[in-house]
């Protein structure tokens, strides 16, 4: 998918190739790239120059005379191709261009995920996805305000550096490659990152890219990784492969749908917190007093047995007889 090396290297190829140039035809299919646009609307283009591109994060902004304009994004497939007037165009060609002087731009996307968007400049930058764009890390990754980006989530690094808010232009790839120059486990909760990580982090980025730039350079045209072209990369897509710096089998994972590579060794895991024991309650106090001995139980009272009557000694039964 093209992240922001790629979109930069679409960029440059386009000021190379038609800037300066007036457009003197375009067209557009009905798809899903003009989504919210009648494909009619690229005709606006017809006639105005080129004066400048500039990458906005993952979009492109192509600004022409008399205050016309027309938003690009690559989506998961898309690329501008040039080709000369009378050679054939390739498949999935969903717009093309024609400048003066016989060059031509077509838009080829297999999977539909791109946009193109005609307007006036001002109007495109007003765009909701462009408006809520964060600092573009190509010029530079400031430490301060990325900690202060981050410092607010609760979200892994992985998942919050995939954010557009916090660095514009970032995708899947760089933020692998990135993570493990940093040596930083992608699931680290992004909060928890010291000052000394953050700036570590920060280098790590501008250094991807750089890398990733340099090894992009070319008149034409990027042959994706999804497509077969070269990986080039340091861990992504490298799955079970050894780490090129300690040699232990390389590992993915998935987070936010997305995979992630990344090496266990040189990015260990982040230490899982400790479940708060619910307080014991403490034991009554022992009394030192002798324990009460229980109370035998009573036994009935004895009851006396009836005196048996006295009986009187009379003289006819103790007597002498007459």
């Amino acid at each position: 998918m093209p992240e922001l090396p790629e979109v930069e290297t679409a960029a440059r190829q386009l000021r190379e190739w038609v800037q300066g140039r007036r457009v003197t035809a375009a067209r557009a299919e009905k798809t899903r790239v003009v989504r919210g646009q009648d494909p009619q609307a690229l005709a606006s283009i017809v006639g105005h120059r080129l004066l400048s591109i500039e990458r906005l994060g993952k979009w492109m902004l192509l600004s022409f005379d008399r205050g016309a304009g027309l938003l690009s994004h690559l989506g998961m497939t898309g690329k501008w191709l040039r080709r000369s007037r009378g050679e054939a165009s390739g498949p999935h060609v969903r717009a093309s261009l024609e400048f003066e002087g016989g060059v031509l731009l077509d838009y080829r996307d297999p999977r539909l995920f791109g946009r193109l968007l005609a307007g006036p400049p001002e109007e495109l930058r007003r765009q909701p996805a462009l408006a809520s764009l964060g600092p573009d890390p190509l010029s530079g990754v400031d430490a301060r305000t990325l900690t202060a980006a981050l410092s607010g989530t609760r979200r892994s690094i992985k998942e919050a550096l995939m954010d557009q808010h916090t660095l514009a232009g970032l995708g899947n790839i760089q933020v692998s490659e990135s993570l493990f120059r940093a040596q930083l486990h992608p699931e680290k909760s992004a909060e928890t990152l010291t000052r000394v990580e953050v700036e570590r982090l920060s280098r790590a980025i501008e250094a991807s890219l750089r890398f990733t730039l340099e090894h992009e350079r070319g008149e034409e045209p990027i042959d994706y990784i999804e497509e077969g072209g070269a990986n080039f990369f340091l861990v992504y897509g490298r799955a079970g492969e050894p780490c090129p710096t300690c040699k232990t089998p390389l590992e993915r994972i998935v987070q936010g749908g997305r995979s992630t590579f990344f090496c266990p060794t040189c990015q260990p895991g982040p230490t899982p917190r400790r479940k708060k024991s619910p307080a014991k309650v403490p034991a009554p106090a022992k009394s030192r007093t002798a324990k009460a001995r229980p109370a035998k139980a009573k036994q009935p009272a004895k009851t006396k047995s009836p005196a048996k009557p006295k009986t009187k000694a009379t003289a006819r039964s103790f007597g002498r007889g007459k």
